[in-house]
């Protein structure tokens, strides 16, 4: 290579190193405004009210075109403007920016019955609004579409399929959230347990059962009906973001098959990345549960290998003793062999494989096409205020670009999977203090009568195998949603102010009513402020929380800087072990009170549940293990 292919290469390197800073930089300052805006809340309230005035303009459109039929804007006009127009639409937003704004503001409570029924019904009043609204809107695109296609006149369907559409998918919709909280629910109280496993301090094999049995499941009719009902959520929403794109300009019929049938695509695509986001959530749960299950076995293993240690240590042993120890290395062995089965399927369940890394590239690419498509909507609208038509060979390079992006998307998440499992391959040809422990177990399945590990060197080999090595986990999806919310804002800005201000429209001398310049820069102030509002929002929701990581990305608290000192650990008495834990989890979910209620609020009952502890044991069953000791908890 020249000198000066050397320069330019180096010149090139820093240039790279330049940009990486500043977008570090960026990514930075955008995480401190995401956590200052979701701690202070302000911005979720502004969203409260903008979200319900939106859909106070769109639930107002539905009503005129479902039930009375007529569109034209002359009498839209005659309805706003009328006494019992502006009545009947200052009630519906009234209602609807209190009802949001108040479930905003009561999100946290936790103590009052009536503010937590306002917070925890409006999410079911706004997905029953969003499956009436989205169901017709999507099927009407698909039939205008297929009449394009066909040339035949099939609009006489609309209106009757497209209700029960809507009907059928908010009862879907109310379903689907009602079965994630109660998830949800199911998680907590899975991470809850195992906080109580995590501090105990004796465990027989009848507290070991009774701890199994606590651990929550999903049924698998549950499972299976979540499937198909996200599926069929999926399909409907697919017609409502991807069919009606194609319909925003005059297409020649091969290009419109043409793109009718990417269209189709993406709302397949739709429909696999709800199934695949699904089946992540469930694993979710299914993660919680190993994670109970290994803190079970990893709690049994010390306070075993404990007893073992304090025998070993006698200064003088007897015949009985050397039975004993024998018999605790074997119950070690099986033991280690139980806590190797369960971290490698924690491991597995933490990890993606090459299908999943591939669907989760699919879905970010269909977020990513999803920007491009809010984009879209918005620059039809402002089309139709200058009376110009959109360039159909810019609407065809946008909704082909879709496919260039899921494809990108799926090739970058696949290569990433790709290092990541050549990175742990080389990682696990290293020397690891685990590995220790699992000599010893050999040592001792080959000679029951070999020397054991010591307490330091015991406690941190567990603890090296207690450690996790989840898949990477990425922010696409959080700041694709930044940009998509941002550019929604736009078009739904603009349609409530044209909404807001029908009583200045203008008529002309035909008595066909239009709007006027002040409406035009009202409307752009509107955008602007639904924009902002909008991309802020999902900025603070995305990436100012502590992240909801999806399986693959699972993260833990590492118990970094305690240490299990089982030299130190010291019997407890009689009277401490009949105690139960505290603090304690609930067992199951609720099922009392008002099912109107429960179906809003899933309430959770905390049983006294006493777990009795074995009295006939020796008092080496009562050694207590450091609180805390090696077990990784749950985000």
């Amino acid at each position: 290579m020249t000198i000066k292919g050397e320069e330019d290469s180096s010149l090139k390197s820093e240039d790279l190193v330049f940009l990486l800073a500043i977008a570090g930089r960026i990514d930075a300052q955008s995480r401190l405004l995401a956590q200052k805006l979701d701690k202070d809340r302000y911005i979720y309230h502004a969203y409260a009210v903008m979200d319900s005035l939106s859909s106070s303009y769109s639930m107002f459109k539905y009503f005129i075109e479902v039930f009375i039929s007529k569109t034209d804007p002359d009498f839209i006009h005659k309805v706003l403007t009328s006494p019992e127009g502006i009545a009947a639409v200052a009630a519906e937003a009234i209602f609807l920016v209190s009802f949001s704004f108040l479930a905003s503001v009561y999100d946290k409570e936790k103590k009052d019955s009536v503010k937590k029924f306002i917070a925890s019904a409006w999410p079911y009043f706004r997905d029953l609004m969003k499956g009436l609204k989205n169901a017709y809107k999507g099927w009407r695109s698909t039939v205008q579409v297929l009449s394009l296609l066909s040339g035949m006149d099939l609009k006489y369907m609309v209106i009757p399929v497209g209700l029960v559409l809507g009907v059928f998918a908010a009862a879907n919709r109310l379903w689907i959230r009602s079965m994630f909280e109660r998830r949800k629910m199911q998680m907590d109280m899975n991470k809850e347990l195992l906080l109580q496993i995590q501090h105990l301090s004796s465990l027989t094999p009848l507290d070991r059962k009774s701890y199994l049995a606590r651990i929550e499941y999903q049924d698998m009719d549950n499972r299976v009906y979540a499937y198909l009902a996200v599926a069929t959520g999926g399909f409907l929403d697919g017609l409502y973001l991807y069919i009606g794109v194609v319909s925003l300009s005059a297409l020649s019929p091969p290009l419109l098959l043409a793109l009718s049938i990417i269209g189709a695509l993406y709302t397949l695509a739709c429909v696999i990345s709800r199934i695949y986001e699904e089946y992540d959530y469930q694993l979710r749960l299914e993660v919680t549960q190993t994670r109970c299950k290994l803190a079970l076995t990893t709690k049994e293993l010390e306070l075993t290998y404990t007893k073992l240690l304090e025998l070993q240590t006698r200064k003088s042993i007897k015949n009985e003793d050397l039975e004993e120890i024998r018999r605790l290395k074997r119950e070690v062995c099986c033991l280690i062999e139980n806590f190797e089965k369960e971290h490698q399927l924690l491991q597995d369940q933490i990890t993606y494989n090459y299908v999943a890394a591939g669907l989760l590239g699919m879905k970010y690419g269909l977020f990513a096409y999803g920007v491009l498509t809010s984009i879209l909507f918005t620059a039809s609208s402002l089309s139709l205020i200058t009376a110009s038509t959109f360039p159909p060979a810019l609407l065809a390079v946008i909704i082909v670009s879709g496919l260039v992006l899921m494809i990108a998307m799926a090739a970058y998440t696949l290569n990433a999977h790709y290092q990541n499992m050549q990175r742990r391959k080389e990682e696990s040809q290293k020397e690891h203090p685990f590995t220790q422990i699992m000599e010893m177990k050999r040592r001792i399945e080959t000679n029951v009568d070999t020397d054991i590990l010591n307490a330091e060197t015991f406690a941190t080999s567990l603890k090296d195998g207690l450690k996790e090595d989840p898949s990477p986990q990425t922010f696409f999806q959080e700041w694709f949603e930044v940009f998509r919310s941002f550019a929604s804002g736009l078009s739904k800005g603009n349609n409530f102010s044209n909404f807001a201000m029908t009583f200045s429209q203008e008529a002309d001398s035909d008595g066909h009513y239009h709007d006027t310049p002040v409406m035009g820069v009202l409307a752009i102030a509107s955008g602007v402020l639904f924009s902002v509002v909008l991309g802020l929002r999902a900025l603070a929701k995305g990436l100012g929380r502590p992240p909801q990581c999806p399986a693959g990305s699972a993260k833990t608290k590492e118990s970094d800087g305690v240490e299990v000192s089982m030299d130190k650990m010291k019997t407890q008495s009689q009277r401490e072990s009949r105690e139960p834990p505290n603090p304690k989890a609930p067992d199951s979910l609720s099922k009392s009170g008002s099912s109107f209620w429960n179906f809003f609020h899933h309430k959770k009952i905390s049983q006294d549940t006493k777990l009795p502890h074995s009295m006939s044991e020796t008092s080496l069953n009562l050694y207590r293990s450091s609180p805390g000791s090696t077990i990784g908890g749950l985000e």
